[in-house]
């Protein structure tokens, strides 16, 4: 009996410390739930940027009216930057020149390979607003079909790079001026 006593006394002493720790806990505070409860919060704060509004108690300053345009176009050089990484990553893991498979082959790992990189970019500065998702994609788009114009302008940069097999295969096979989308020349 003094052990079926003993036992109920550790169990009291224990029970109070157990649901202390577990107050701010509930089932539905998954890892899966706080990260969006922190993307609606990202969300919210965005819109209470965008209208000038309180948020939290903070009364944050209308933004600057140019604000909007310079974070589109950091963004589309965000997606510049990561198209130009992808390609190089593309040539220093195959050490392809050409096209060996196809070109649609090419541009699908060169796209998939810079949005993965814009991601990553995404990630190491902190740009939480979702809106500039696309002109990173059409910065990506820009920089995969006019790379070949910055190789005509500056080889030099890009033989270092690259390889000077690389930029002459470029340089010969392009032409300064277009744009090139799947192996095809458009003339702008």
């Amino acid at each position: 009996m003094d052990q079926k006593i003993d036992f109920q006394r550790r169990i009291a002493r224990v029970a109070p410390i157990i649901s202390d720790q577990r107050a701010g806990v509930g089932p539905s505070k998954s890892p899966r739930m706080e990260r969006n409860e922190r993307i609606q919060t990202m969300l919210e704060r965005q819109e209470a940027w965008d209208k000038g509004q309180e948020f939290y108690g903070v009364n944050l300053d209308k933004p600057a009216p140019w604000t909007p345009f310079l974070s589109v176009i950091l963004a589309v050089a965000m997606g510049a930057l990561s198209a130009m990484i992808a390609r190089y990553i593309h040539f220093q893991l195959t050490g392809a020149i050409g096209v060996n498979l196809s070109a649609n082959l090419d541009v699908t790992v060169d796209v998939l390979l810079a949005i993965a990189i814009a991601f990553l970019l995404r990630e190491l500065v902190s740009l939480s607003a979702i809106r500039q998702m696309g002109a990173q994609c059409a910065g990506i788009l820009l920089a995969l079909t006019t790379m070949h114009n910055i190789v005509h302008e500056f080889p030099g940069p890009f033989t270092r790079l690259f390889s000077s097999e690389w930029v002459q295969h470029v340089t010969e096979t392009t032409e300064l001026g277009t744009l090139v989308f799947r192996g095809r020349e458009i003339h702008i």
